[in-house]
């Protein structure tokens, strides 16, 4: 395995960890919210299965992608999070 792909392994385990702890800390707003959008997803689902096969393609690619992309940011986001974390700390002279 290549350093690259430990980093990305690491870095997807870390991020599953914490969205997993912060799940078992929400509120009943936030548990609300995920519970809407499992029904959403069920209902968008329905609605694409009655579309045509080349349109159930696009949307189906539509959602894919647009779930690789918010992957891919929040991934990107951890990372610079944690390079701004040893910024301000060695600014604050604590490193």
């Amino acid at each position: 395995m290549e350093k690259s792909e430990i980093f990305e392994s690491v870095i997807r385990e870390l991020t599953e960890t914490a969205i997993e702890k912060r799940k078992e800390a929400l509120d009943d707003s936030g548990l609300q919210l995920y519970a809407e959008v499992k029904a959403l997803s069920s209902q968008a689902q329905e609605i694409v299965k009655s579309l045509p096969e080349d349109q159930q393609k696009i949307l189906t690619d539509y959602f894919e992608k647009t779930n690789l992309i918010a992957d891919h940011e929040c991934q990107h986001l951890y990372v610079q999070g944690a390079k701004d974390c040893v910024e301000l700390l060695k600014k604050l002279g604590a490193l």
